[in-house]
């Protein structure tokens, strides 16, 4: 009985220390609201699109696949479960850049090929910025999209062609 204690406290011990270290890679969701809510408050363009490439490029280092399921859960008093679920999530912001037919992920964890694309990101190259939230991100992203969506909208054709290009140019030599 003696040893069955030691043991389960040892492996609550490692789920804790577990805990803290993906809390250091991956942000939670309010981290992440917190980050929407400053986008919002940025008045202009320009200085949003900065922002955003600036997200994307501190994001680069934050392995969603690494998340863990073992976090625990503290609702705040008189706050339902599944508010505290969503406030305590782990997460990151979806970033989206479209082009009519064509969409392009900005997780350059996922498209590291992509980081090409960010050179281009400008107000000029850049039609609007629509932010994503709540169940109106998830309906369009699944379930990636807890934390918010962020579309970049271009209908730039000289955009559309240097992306092509630069992508072309990324494929390795067979």
């Amino acid at each position: 009985m003696k040893n069955k204690f030691i043991a389960i406290l040892l492996i609550l011990a490692n789920l804790s220390f577990g805990q803290n270290q993906d809390n250091q890679k991956l942000k939670l969701k309010t981290e992440s609201d917190n980050w929407i809510q400053s986008l919002e408050k940025i008045d202009s363009k320009e200085k949003q699109i900065h922002f955003i490439i600036e997200k994307i490029k501190r994001d680069s280092i934050i392995e969603f696949k690494n998340s863990s399921d073992r976090i625990v859960i503290k609702p705040n008093e008189g706050e339902n479960l599944n508010d505290a679920i969503n406030r305590q999530s782990k997460c990151k912001i979806l970033f989206v850049l479209t082009q009519k037919k064509v969409g392009y992920l900005l997780d350059l964890n996922e498209y590291p090929k992509y980081s090409i694309i960010l050179k281009y990101l400008t107000d000029k190259t850049i039609n609007s910025i629509e932010i994503l939230k709540g169940g109106k991100a998830t309906s369009l992203y699944g379930s990636r999209a807890i934390c918010g969506v962020i579309v970049l909208k271009s209908d730039d054709k000289k955009l559309r062609k240097l992306i092509e290009k630069s992508l072309r140019k990324e494929k390795p030599n067979a």
